[in-house]
């Protein structure tokens, strides 16, 4: 089995750069937030990641990348979320794989958040949907809205957000 990460890096106008300094990442950091704890995770990990664009034009990217997926791929999708219910990660829009089980296992510093939530609104509708891949949506929180062009995000709650990423990696390859 195969895992994968998948994190979109869409840059909408008007925003011309973000910025990051010793403590926060600043501007429209939804995506790059996201980014930022895929690379880490990936590079922890050796999990491969496909950095997609186009999430906000009908999924384009990650349209593309499952179709070179096999079937038995397991994707996470990295994102941010405004609903970690002061944790640490969020998981939802869980297909195919045993929610019951990745909460029981990791529940402790992940929000779970059950069913389909906004189920056509990011990539995991491609991959878990479409394709019917094994697939979930890991958010890193953010607040207090997604795209928000002066947001800001400590590189402490990606850090954390990425070491959960790393233990849901890790779980995933045992099981």
């Amino acid at each position: 089995m195969k895992i994968i990460l998948s994190a979109h890096f869409d840059l909408a106008r008007p925003v011309m750069s973000i910025f990051m300094d010793t403590e926060n990442l600043s501007g429209l950091v939804d995506n790059f937030a996201g980014v930022f704890a895929a690379y880490q995770a990936s590079r922890n990990t050796k999990t491969p990641v496909h950095f997609t664009n186009f999430e906000e034009l009908e999924f384009d990217g990650a349209d593309a990348v499952a179709q070179k997926l096999s079937q038995e791929t397991i994707v996470i999708v990295v994102d941010t979320t405004t609903d970690a219910q002061e944790k640490d990660a969020y998981i939802g829009n869980v297909y195919n794989l045993d929610e019951k089980l990745l909460k029981e296992a990791l529940g402790n510093d992940i929000y779970f958040k059950e069913g389909l939530y906004e189920e056509t609104e990011d990539e995991t509708w491609i991959y878990g949907h479409k394709y019917n891949m094994k697939t979930l949506y890991f958010g890193i929180p953010i607040a207090p809205n997604y795209h928000d062009t002066n947001n800001k995000i400590s590189l402490e709650a990606i850090d954390k957000a990425t070491k959960q990423l790393e233990k849901l990696i890790s779980y995933l390859q045992k099981n």
